[in-house]
């Protein structure tokens, strides 16, 4: 965009649809942020290590009976409207709660009947149990959210999904809150239960939100039976993704319980792994990963674009859109992680309490950017119908991830840096290889230079400008808040000022319309 001149946001466009997500992301993640705060204050480092044990089983459940579902609904729901088949949204439906009601049954009776050897055997921690019946509520009513919010964004209604969000993230906080102050306790066990207590609060609004705003708005959906063409597709998306989720999921879960136990190798005692646990997923990860709602809220309005360019047999529009993503996700994801790195350890002491090492922040940092890559271009993927490479590839990161986790996590002169490298590793790794994929299906021109030494550009002037800030300026200010705010204004200004030095115009890149974007001027690149 030049200067002086503004974009006019249409809907139609990547920057209409990102800008309703993102902002409800980024509200999201702050509230989210908020929740984890809180989290750390009532529950502790070790509190949230047992919770963490727990939400381990609860994420291989949801993405065993739901990843695959929601990517199915979501994909023939935008290839259905694009094609005029509007007439069998309601079968994709009635699909989708058909196999989710059927997949979470059966965990549920496995856990159910299992739950006492799972906690004790599998997670190492008989107290875990205690949650078991609320988690499996809220897995339940994830479920009808999760599956309505699939169909919203296939049929590009974006702004339902994220006024659910926000409301259920409000919810959450003031019920957790309010159950760990009034009956929390120093007995780990029950504050794992009283956060999934108050959890369920929380889907039980979102759920009954969504319900509500689909019988108003989407009345002229009838729920058909389907055929068997529909269920060919559903089940062909569905189930290598479901399975895709629930082995890296399980795999990624093994490194939760598996990693504490790597960490007693390597010298420190139970409590002490167990507080590194907390520290890195309930502390760390949530302030570095905090760039995601953006790179997130792009990727998600670019989905339903790709997907019903490529059921119209639009090879041209699938590129540029494909090329549109992983540029995007550069130039948010890697100066926004790279701002954020050199005033982790101050943000860490600031919110929760906790100190936080440079070269915590600094591993972690690299991860996530790799992380948002992997993200995409998975995404990508799945949306091209290309599901089972992003299955491939995904559960060979994960397995090569447990890999070293075992091996250098026990190594004195690692421990908890070893987990940290092994998930930098493993997500370049993973990332490369889907770009690769992606090129040779779609022939996106790669540009290395402007998909990728542009944005590290950004990010490196970004990191040198924020680190020398913080070293240089924030003991000048009297308020930690203000020296921490002075220096996000002054790297967001000067990230601008470096893509305007670039020519990049982000905003008439996005606002560019999604139907149309075959002649594209140079700054779209």
């Amino acid at each position: 965009m030049k200067w002086g001149h503004a974009v006019r946001v249409r809907k139609g466009t990547i920057l209409y649809a990102a800008g309703v997500l993102a902002c409800g992301n980024v509200l999201l993640q702050v509230l989210g942020f908020v929740y984890r705060v809180m989290l750390s204050r009532f529950a502790g480092a070790e509190g949230l290590g047992v919770y963490r044990l727990v939400n381990s089983v609860y994420l291989v459940l949801n993405a065993g009976c739901l990843s695959g579902v929601t990517t199915a609904c979501s994909r023939l729901s935008a290839a259905c409207e694009a094609r005029g088949e509007s007439g069998r949204l309601g079968a994709v439906l009635q699909l989708a709660f058909r196999a989710f009601f059927a997949l979470s049954a059966a965990c549920a009776a496995v856990v159910l009947l299992c739950g006492g050897s799972i906690a004790a055997n599998l997670l190492g921690d008989g107290r875990c149990a205690r949650a078991f019946p609320y988690m499996l509520l809220c897995l339940a009513l994830t479920g009808v959210e999760n599956i309505f919010k699939s169909l919203f964004i296939g049929l590009e209604r974006v702004q339902y999904t994220a006024c659910s969000e926000v409301g259920e993230q409000l919810i959450r906080i003031f019920a957790v809150s309010f159950l760990l102050y009034e009956y929390g306790s120093g007995d780990y066990g029950r504050i794992a239960m009283l956060i999934f207590a108050g959890m369920v609060c929380s889907e039980v609004f979102s759920a009954l939100f969504l319900t509500r705003l689909f019988r108003r708005n989407m009345r002229y959906i009838r729920f058909t039976r389907p055929d068997k063409e529909l269920y060919g597709q559903f089940f062909g998306i569905a189930a290598p993704l479901s399975a895709s989720a629930l082995i890296g999921n399980m795999l990624g879960s093994a490194g939760s319980v598996l990693l504490p136990q790597r960490l007693m190798a390597a010298g420190l005692d139970y409590e002490q792994a167990l507080s590194a646990l907390g520290v890195i997923s309930g502390m760390a990860m949530p302030l570095l990963l905090f760039p995601v709602a953006f790179v997130s809220s792009v990727c998600t309005a670019l989905l339903p674009a790709v997907t019903a360019a490529q059921a119209v047999g639009e090879q041209a529009r699938v590129r540029v859109l494909t090329g549109r993503a992983v540029t995007t996700v550069g130039l948010i994801g890697m100066p926004a992680t790279a701002v954020l790195v050199p005033l982790a350890p101050q943000l860490s002491e600031l919110f929760f309490r906790q100190p936080l090492t440079g070269g915590y922040a600094a591993l972690l940092g690299a991860a996530a950017v790799a992380a948002y890559y992997q993200m995409a271009t998975g995404s990508l993927l799945n949306a091209l119908g290309l599901q089972r490479w992003n299955v491939a590839t995904a559960i060979s990161a994960e397995l090569c991830q447990l890999a070293l986790l075992y091996r250098w996590c026990a190594r004195p002169t690692l421990g908890i840096y070893g987990y940290l490298l092994a998930m930098f590793l493993t997500g370049v790794s993973a990332a490369a290889v889907n770009l690769a994929i992606l090129h040779r299906r779609t022939a996106f021109r790669l540009k290395p230079f402007r998909r990728f030494g542009v944005p590290l550009l950004c990010g490196a002037a970004v990191y040198l400008w924020t680190r020398f800030f913080a070293q240089t300026f924030v003991c000048r200010f009297d308020n930690t808040v203000t020296a921490l705010a002075a220096a996000l204004v002054s790297a967001i200004i000067l990230y601008l000022l470096v893509l305007r030095l670039l020519g990049i115009r982000l905003g008439r890149y996005l606002a560019h319309r999604v139907e149309n974007p075959a002649v594209l001027p140079l700054f779209l690149w």
